[in-house]
């Protein structure tokens, strides 16, 4: 089921984790914040990064003004699955591939 959520921003169950997505593509609103805020990715520069027009930057950023609580819970929670994932040695290989 595909869920409009605000102008621009939408959820469809089973689509990247049900997380709200800029519409019509797979780009999270949680990935445009990232590129933003810990990706040294100034706002102007996102369009051009993620192949999409001004326009769907700015509802991601209306999305995250009104729902900040939540998308900033779901960031930390990506960054502490991350951190879980590399303490337990996944994405990094005990034997080199190549020599």
């Amino acid at each position: 089921m595909n869920e409009i959520l605000t102008l621009g921003i939408t959820r469809k169950t089973g689509v990247r984790g049900g997380r709200p997505c800029i519409e019509g593509t797979g780009i999270r609103v949680t990935d445009i914040v990232i590129a933003e805020r810990y990706g040294e990715c100034a706002r102007d520069e996102i369009p051009d990064e993620f192949d999409i027009t001004c326009e769907q930057v700015a509802a991601a950023f209306v999305y995250y003004e009104n729902n900040s609580a939540y998308i900033d819970a779901d960031i930390q929670r990506q960054f502490d699955n991350f951190d879980r994932l590399a303490k337990a040695g996944y994405g990094r290989p005990e034997a080199k591939i190549l020599s």
